[in-house]
């Protein structure tokens, strides 16, 4: 797929910083707190080369060690005009330090968190890009290619995140296909829980498909092993995901996923840093905009398993794992 790079409205503004910074010698600078990993590295490409020479980023790789400190140092080597945070744990590590960053107002950029919108909600002078695809993008892309029909499709989800569930339920109404829930209590031990609602699922054999919340409290290794993989063996309908590793083929998972493409998910964001920039780096907001252009997955060996595939629709999608 062509990596697309977004114009922004403050084009001209950028330009003439881009003038100015041939003059004097300076660039416009951004602290990026991101973990170490090939997406996150695509992701800053895309906000480096689409910004060009009159930005300058400066990184601080995160992990489970780094602090609220850590960040701070950071922050006060230089001058930061916006911060960018990757990820659910960067985005808790910028919160932790504003307040103590000397501008308690600095702009945040969070991207490729789950639940980002929640992640930056409260904070004032922030933006964000949602890292879920809405599950009616994925199910009408699924249709398009299946010979089967998508009209009934499960979703087990914790009911603190029933918002998320109520909200896909309404979109992919309008596409007439009915989303299903399994509500597990959050006081549910997790193992337990998912196995009666999957198990369950599993039993309708009105239920199409089945898609996958990207929820830590049911996705980790232990559930994976224990629950999911054993309790879908069994199972010969589509499993759609929404991360790319829970897709490949020798883990027996997901058949399909449509994901954010990480590099013009960096280029949207540098769009959004500069309509902040023109706008004398204030957001109304929090503001929480989609991901603009995606990326279609399929575990080709695990589709052959439950679905066939349509004439001439192997084209459409841009990765197919074998």
């Amino acid at each position: 797929m062509d990596k697309v790079k977004y114009v922004s409205v403050a084009r001209a503004t950028r330009i003439v910083l881009a003038l100015s910074c041939l003059v004097l010698g300076q660039a416009t600078e951004i602290l990026v707190l991101r973990p170490a990993g090939e997406i996150f590295d695509e992701a800053r490409k895309g906000i480096a080369e689409s910004l060009g020479a009159s930005y300058s980023l400066r990184d601080l790789v995160v992990s489970k060690e780094t602090s609220a400190d850590d960040v701070v140092a950071s922050w006060k080597r230089g001058s930061p005009k916006l911060v960018v945070a990757m990820d659910n744990h960067a985005i808790a590590l910028f919160r932790e330090s504003r307040p103590r960053m000397g501008d308690s107002s600095v702009p945040l950029m969070a991207l490729m968190g789950v639940r980002v919108d929640a992640a930056v909600k409260g904070q004032v002078n922030a933006v964000a890009i949602n890292y879920e695809i809405p599950a009616v993008t994925t199910l009408v892309n699924l249709r398009s290619i299946m010979k089967s029909p998508v009209k009934r499709v499960g979703m087990i989800y914790r009911a603190s995140m029933g918002d998320v569930f109520r909200r896909n339920a309404q979109f992919c109404k309008v596409e007439n296909i009915e989303l299903v829930g399994w509500e597990v209590p959050d006081k549910d031990d997790p193992k337990s829980g998912l196995y009666a609602a999957l198990k369950s699922l599993t039993s309708d054999r009105s239920i199409d498909a089945l898609v996958v919340v990207n929820d830590n409290f049911f996705l980790n290794v232990s559930l994976l092993k224990n629950v999911w993989l054993p309790v879908l063996s069994r199972w010969d309908r589509p499993v759609i995901v929404g991360v790319e590793s829970l897709v490949k083929p020798e883990l027996a998972f997901g058949t399909f996923a449509v994901l954010p493409d990480h590099y013009a998910l960096g280029a949207q964001a540098a769009g959004l840093i500069e309509e902040i920039e023109a706008d004398g780096w204030k957001v109304d907001g929090p503001r929480v905009d989609q991901p603009i252009s995606v990326i279609k997955v399929l575990n080709m060996r695990g589709f052959k398993s439950c679905c066939k595939l349509q004439d001439g629709k192997a084209s459409e999608i841009d990765r197919i794992l074998e």
